[in-house]
C-alpha cells in the first residue's frame, strides 16, 4: 500500500455516513492530499497499522468505535498523526472530557462545516499554509 504515499500528506477520513466520507475525501483530494476514506472506523484503525496517516479526520459518534477511540488507536501506532474530530452531536463534549482525563487532547469542529473552514483548520494543525486560490465549495 505504499503507493498511497507519493510524498503527499496521507489523510484518513472516517464517517459512518458514506456521503459525508466521500465528500470530505474529494475536498482533501482537491488540495493534494493522498486520501483514504472509511465508513467503518474499525477498518480505519486496521489500515493505520500498515499505512501510517499523517492526518486523521473523523466523525465522533459512530457505531463500533467512536472517533475519539479511533484517534487514540491511530496515535498509538503513529504518535505524529494530527487528528481533527468533527461532530453534530452535543454528547460529544462528555467523550472529549473523558479522553482529556486520560491525557488525550483533540481539536474538534462542529458539523456542518464549510469546506474552506475545514481546510483552514487542517492547515493550522499541520503547520502548513494552504493556498486559498481554488474555491472548493463555491456554493453553500
Amino acid at each position: 500500500m505504499g503507493s498511497l504515499n507519493s510524498g503527499r500528506t496521507i489523510a484518513f477520513v472516517v464517517d459512518d455516513e458514506d456521503v459525508i466520507a466521500s465528500t470530505l475525501e474529494l475536498i482533501l483530494l482537491s488540495r493534494g492530499f493522498a486520501v483514504r476514506s472509511f465508513v467503518d472506523p474499525t477498518d480505519a484503525a486496521e489500515a493505520a497499522q500498515s499505512v501510517k496517516p499523517d492526518f486523521l479526520l473523523t466523525d465522533v459518534m459512530m457505531p463500533k468505535l467512536n472517533g475519539i477511540e479511533l484517534a487514540i488507536k491511530v496515535k498509538e501506532v503513529n504518535p505524529d498523526c494530527c487528528v481533527l474530530l468533527f461532530s453534530g452531536q452535543a454528547s460529544t463534549s462528555d467523550l472529549l472530557v473523558k479522553a482529556s482525563e486520560q491525557g488525550h487532547s483533540f481539536d474538534i469542529l462542529a458539523k456542518p462545516v464549510h469546506p474552506l473552514d475545514l481546510l483552514s483548520k487542517i492547515s493550522e494543525l499541520l503547520g502548513e499554509s494552504m493556498p486559498q486560490a481554488k474555491a472548493v465549495g463555491a456554493a453553500e
